[in-house]
């Protein structure tokens, strides 16, 4: 066989590094495709989240509001109990709570009145 010329060489080197270059340019195209996909999904993460954070603390002030509502409507019912002629004591052991306790609920009942 015949020895190949050198431009004939040359000219498969060239093709050689063109399709190379191109399977380079290829995975470099989706290797920045996938990072752009990535970073689109974890910013809808971080918005999801966020979203997410914002409900949850609604509904713990809302809980809030309920839960402080409830405690001076039984601050009133301990009021209407002690107007009623009875002892502090003897309110307290017929709730079931503390002296303490009867205090705190008198105390919120009284804030509102």
């Amino acid at each position: 066989m015949a020895k190949e010329r050198k431009s004939a060489a040359a000219l498969a080197a060239r093709e050689k590094a063109r399709t190379k270059a191109q399977e380079m340019t290829r995975r470099h195209e989706l290797l920045l495709e996938k990072a752009a996909d990535f970073f689109e999904l974890e910013d809808q993460s971080a918005a999801h989240m966020e979203r997410a954070r914002v409900q949850a603390q609604q509904i713990l002030d809302q809980a809030t509001q309920t839960v402080e509502a409830g405690r001076i409507q039984r601050g009133r019912i301990v009021l209407e109990m002690l107007a009623a002629g009875e002892s502090r004591a003897l309110v307290a052991q017929r709730l079931g709570v503390s002296a303490g306790e009867l205090r705190s609920l008198v105390d919120a009942a009284d804030t509102t009145a």
